[in-house]
């Protein structure tokens, strides 16, 4: 098929145009996360001699109220940063204590505990101390000028990348072909001008976020600099000369343990030499010459090197998700031009299709990486007993109970009501689940809605995973199964990157709300696709009973199959997608880092699936693989049970993506060896025994969180263990029946 010159290159430009705005969109939303986070770093570094001051007075028992001269104390902190446009405490019950400057506003921490809100009027900066918070009102055109400064950066670099995509698709297309360019030369085309105008972009912004960052290091130094000059003058203003301090060393040292970038502290006489290791800066002191006193302050070079290769792993991971997307976009816009005559009215849309299940899988999954911290957090903001830790895990545990629910009717609401208008349905529950959860201020009102959300997924993933198994087509069954597993696998690497950088850089809600937008956009791909109004199943209609399926757990393959295989594989699964960002919030990673970690997982699934898959079952048949695919798992899981370190939940977090490869594909044909059982029935029931295990995991998983997220990951391994057992014995036992069976006919 070809396709005429002047199209394939408008398609290239918009398309490359298209991708430019949104991937110039990512970096924007990263470079602003970037310039406020080290911007309150840096501001916040200038109440360490507040908190201090507070926390000793109070140690002797002194209540806050009490406090005389609090009102001085937030004079002399504002003091130090023009940046401060007013300063307040208050206390553990929220109840302002003391202010000063410009504080009008009564703004507190919610209960995900931000570290500062970003809104018009300012950045508000929460500092705790023993008895309370100090909230900063800082100025917020600090940041938005310097993401002003970055978009103009983008939009020169973007334009200059822009033009030579132009030119180097309208060189590629008039090089041959009178008439035009086959679909198969379009689409290498279009890949290869899209990934290098991608990397050339990602690139240079990835370069000027670094430069920003490391500018930023500098500031932190003046910023300590002003504060030795403060509080050296405020002791010699109570009547004591320079000359006659004590113990300067013991108070640079605690400064310098308050401020991570800072390995040392000294003050001396004469200025240095400002290295990449060190600055000096002169201090203006009561009663000491000019340029007799200056503080030396010495970088931490190492913090520093895994701070600017952390601000790189976050470019880069954004740079992937632009790459995957853009891949995505032109596969299914050659892949509509390519099938869009041979449509046939009504029938399913395979571009369609695969575009359902990816845009689907993005939009919900946007609060995996975060949620979990999310249940966490707004559970410490109760206040309840660790006995009730358990709280925590609800909103999963409700989710799934919400998902199972949804599988029991969804064979039976496929049938009468039809693919289009069961996904509709599905869409309309996850839209309103994503709303109130942005709109839930506590623990309890986000289970009610994560409930509700569950009947979303309950009836999308499940009704077209039940679709496709139900296809009598062997090759369209096979087709489908690709596409969907491929499709999801993306959707979700890209869904999870996303979300955790709108909500370092928004909030919770707004990722809540941003999934709710793709939801609405997703019902019409629903109609797109192509999917039948009702379901044809021919003489095979109950087949999708869930009550048919169910009997089948009266032979024992399937029900040990089900209680040991399925169960413990599903809570295995949420190490992934719920202990490990749990133990990235316990070691200081962000959302977005927490997120490109697990898009890693995704990543590895989509793409080497088929292979390894094909190469696993040619070697072993499934139900023997599934005995090595529990053992693999339950050793990388419980490698970073017994740990507990980065390295060790990197690890398995990458060698439980490639045993998910083949696992995940065995579990679907372990059954396959059973005799009068069908893939429908064994389908289904495997979703329903997978969910009912996601439902008790989370609480189990929560109740251990006291001993920390490695500690608590022991709750899956000690489940994977055992269904490894269980089934090994199983089929051992089996087989040796099996054999005695054989010989008895024998002889």
């Amino acid at each position: 098929m070809k396709i005429g010159k002047k199209r394939a290159l408008t398609t290239v430009i918009i398309l490359g145009l298209a991708l430019c705005i949104f991937s110039g969109i990512l970096m924007t939303m990263s470079s602003r996360k970037l310039q406020a986070d080290t911007y309150v770093h840096t501001e916040k570094l200038h109440t360490i001699s507040a908190v201090r001051k507070l926390n000793y007075a109070l140690s002797f028992g002194k209540p806050l109220d009490r406090y005389y001269g609090l009102d001085a104390l937030l004079e002399e902190t504002m003091a130090l940063s023009t940046n401060i446009l007013g300063i307040e405490v208050a206390g553990q019950d929220g109840r302002r204590v003391e202010a000063c400057g410009q504080v009008s506003d009564v703004v507190r921490q919610s209960g995900a505990g931000e570290e500062y809100v970003l809104r018009k009027d300012g950045i508000y900066v929460f500092v705790p101390f023993d008895a309370g918070t100090i909230i900063m009102r800082l100025k917020a055109d600090t940041v938005s000028t310097g993401t002003q400064k970055f978009i103009r950066f983008l939009a020169v670099t973007g334009g200059v990348t822009l033009l030579i995509l132009v030119l180097t698709a309208a060189l590629s297309v008039m090089i041959r072909g009178r008439e035009g360019i086959g679909i198969g030369r379009m689409r290498i085309t279009s890949i290869l001008i899209l990934l290098s105008a991608q990397a050339a972009l990602g690139g240079l912004s990835m370069y000027y976020m670094d430069r920003s960052w490391q500018a930023s290091v500098e500031q932190i130094a003046v910023s300590a600099a002003g504060m030795v000059e403060t509080d050296i003058n405020a002791v010699i203003e109570k009547g004591l000369s320079y000359g006659e301090l004590t113990g300067i060393d013991s108070y640079l040292e605690n400064i310098t343990s308050d401020i991570p970038e800072l390995s040392d502290l000294s003050i001396g006489e004469h200025m240095i030499k400002t290295t990449n290791n060190a600055s000096s800066f002169p201090l203006s002191i009561e009663g000491a010459a000019e340029d007799e006193v200056n503080l030396v302050c010495y970088y931490d070079r190492d913090l520093i090197r895994i701070n600017r290769r952390n601000n790189i792993i976050d470019s880069v991971i954004l740079l992937l998700i632009t790459i995957f997307i853009s891949l995505e976009s032109v596969n299914f816009l050659t892949g509509h031009l390519e099938m869009k005559d041979s449509r046939k009215g009504g029938g399913l849309y395979l571009p369609g299709f695969r575009l359902f299940n990816f845009v689907v899988s993005l939009a919900f999954t946007l609060d995996v990486g975060f949620f979990s911290v999310l249940s966490r957090k707004m559970f410490a903001a109760m206040n309840l007993p660790d006995s009730m830790s358990f709280m925590s895990g609800m909103p999963n545990a409700m989710y799934s109970a919400a998902v199972l629910i949804g599988l029991f009717g969804c064979s039976s609401l496929i049938r009468r009501m039809g693919m289009k208008k069961i996904l509709t349905l599905g869409l309309i529950f996850g839209i309103l689940g994503y709303v109130f959860c942005a709109l839930s201020p506590n623990l309890v009102l986000l289970i009610v809605s994560r409930f509700i959300y569950g009947f979303c997924d309950g009836i999308i993933i499940n009704s077209v995973r039940l679709y496709a198994s139900a296809q009598k087509d062997p090759e369209l069954h096979k087709k489908l199964l690709v596409e969907y597993t491929a499709s999801c696998n993306l959707g979700v690497s890209c869904g999870v990157v996303i979300g955790g950088l709108v909500a370092d850089v928004a909030s919770h809600t707004a990722v809540f709300l941003t999934g709710a937008v793709l939801g609405a956009v997703c019902i019409f791909l629903a109609w797109f696709a192509g999917f039948p109004g009702k379901q044809n199943q021919g003489d095979g209609e109950d087949d999708m009973s869930f009550f048919s399926a169910v009997r089948e757990l009266r032979r024992p393959q399937i029900l040990v199959f089900m209680i040991f295989v399925v169960v413990p594989v599903y809570v295995a699964t949420l190490f992934v997608g719920y202990t490990f960002p749990l133990f990235g919030d316990e070691v200081g990673f962000s959302n977005s880092m927490v997120s490109g970690f697990l898009m890693i997982n995704f990543i590895i699934i989509a793409y080497l699936t088929d292979p390894i898959a094909d190469k696993a079952l040619k070697l072993l048949p499934p139900k023997y693989l599934m005995v090595v695919y529990m053992t693999l798992q339950t050793l990388s899981i419980g490698l970073f049970a017994l740990t507990g370190t980065v390295w060790a939940a990197f690890l398995a977090l990458v060698l439980t993506s490639f045993w998910d490869c083949f696992g995940m594909v065995a579990i679907d044909l372990g059954l396959d060896h059973v005799d009068g059982t069908t893939t429908e029935k064994c389908t289904l029931l495997q979703m329903v025994f997978g969910k009912l295990g996601l439902i008790i995991a989370p609480v189990a998983i929560t109740s251990q969180l006291a001993r920390g997220a490695a500690g608590a990951t022991g709750v899956i391994v000690l489940v994977l263990g055992l269904g490894l057992v269980v089934y090994a014995l199983f089929l051992f036992t089996s087989r040796d029946k099996t054999g005695s069976q054989a010989r008895k006919e024998v002889g």
